[in-house]
């Protein structure tokens, strides 16, 4: 595996290194008020995957110092199964042949309505790579949504700059961008054709948004493709240790979404555990105080709220994973680009927060001044 270019290492030493931690040396980073880059390393060596109560106790003191007692709720609504690309590993990918659905302006609205309804403020716009859902689209999107909602955030294709502020300046907060694999070596083997097929492109989009003015700019990597994790993990950390230093006035953010079954079927490569992926987010928040952490309805309820209490910072709740899928779902129908095993209410969600002694929260945002 290659490292990114923003790194002063090559993956040997990384891994070397990783591989090369004592248990001290992971006491040692923890008794530490401050983390860089090297503890981080430490806290996702082997050498950690047996600390993981100390290194709970330590990220759990951190996540209550910068968040309180609070866990901040959103949920993803889909505009278009159509895409270009053809990922190995997605629901959506061109070559499938089945019914697609873009929705209309209207069904975009109604959409929003019913996660409005659920008691959302947060809402995280998605789609395909489907060029009939453009920028210019997506910017008269957000200027009537934000009517509705206090905090609007998109995971779309790759954009340049000039399409990036578009969005922006129409009200639109946040940018989320899988790189999906940070190994430019695996990457061509699960993203065969399409626009998607450009790592270069795509690793560059957070930068593009930065300069756009976005204040949250969203990063991750899918897990289960790659099966050096660690190594992935840390092409994460200095993803965002770059965008952080280059893009200051912007806040990074770090998800976690672990491949779930489509239903078309997908083997995956590098089934990722409970135990190193509960290692993996403890260590980002140990490392990255003040990020958001978050943690989608593709883990099962009791590990989400496990996590909230110790790293993570915003749970989805009540989501649906298809265009459409809200009304769908109110409909009988069950759809999605993957499965989900969380399917609870946003009622059993926030039940579930309260019950481990936090409070769900779906505002904590107003945009006041520029």
């Amino acid at each position: 595996m290659k490292m990114l270019p923003y790194s002063n290492f090559t993956a040997e030493e990384i891994d070397g290194y990783i591989r090369s931690v004592k248990p001290e040396q992971v006491k040692r980073s923890l008794s530490q008020a401050e983390h860089k880059f090297t503890d981080f390393l430490h806290f996702i060596s082997p050498a950690a995957a047996d600390l993981l109560p100390e290194m709970t106790e330590v990220s759990a003191r951190i996540k209550r110092r910068h968040f309180g007692n609070t866990v901040r709720t959103f949920a993803p609504l889909y505009i278009s199964s159509y895409c270009m690309n053809n990922c190995v590993y997605c629901g959506f990918r061109k070559s499938y042949d089945y019914p697609r659905r873009r929705l209309s302006f209207d069904e975009v609205l109604n959409e929003a309505r019913i996660i409005r309804d659920m008691g959302h403020e947060s809402l995280l716009l998605i789609t395909g790579e489907d060029a009939k859902i453009s920028p210019d689209f997506t910017a008269d999107l957000i200027r009537v949504l934000k009517n509705d909602f206090a905090y609007i955030n998109i995971e779309y294709y790759p954009m340049t700059e000039p399409s990036y502020r578009k969005l922006y300046e129409a009200g639109c907060h946040g940018l989320t961008i899988f790189q999906e694999t940070y190994d430019p070596e695996l990457y061509p083997s699960f993203h065969p054709s399409g626009p998607k097929a450009n790592y270069q492109f795509r690793l560059n989009a957070l930068a593009e948004g930065g300069k756009a003015g976005f204040y949250n700019l969203g990063m991750g990597a899918l897990l289960g493709l790659n099966p050096n994790w660690r190594l992935e993990a840390s092409n994460m950390a200095i993803h965002g240790l770059w965008i952080r230093k280059h893009f200051w006035k912007s806040h990074p953010q770090f998800s976690f979404p672990r491949i779930t079954p489509t239903k078309w079927g997908y083997n995956v490569p590098a089934p990722l555990s409970d135990h190193d992926l509960e290692q993996m987010i403890l260590a980002f928040r140990l490392a990255f105080h003040e990020a958001d952490l978050i943690l989608s309805t593709r883990e099962k309820p009791e590990f989400r709220l496990r996590m909230a209490e110790s790293a993570v910072s915003h749970l989805s709740a009540g989501s649906q994973v298809d265009p459409g899928g809200y009304q769908d779902h109110l409909d009988g129908k069950n759809l999605g680009q993957f499965s989900m095993n969380d399917q609870s209410s946003v009622e059993q969600v926030c039940a579930g927060i309260r019950k481990h002694g936090m409070v769900p929260v779906f505002k904590d945002w107003d945009r006041s001044f520029q």
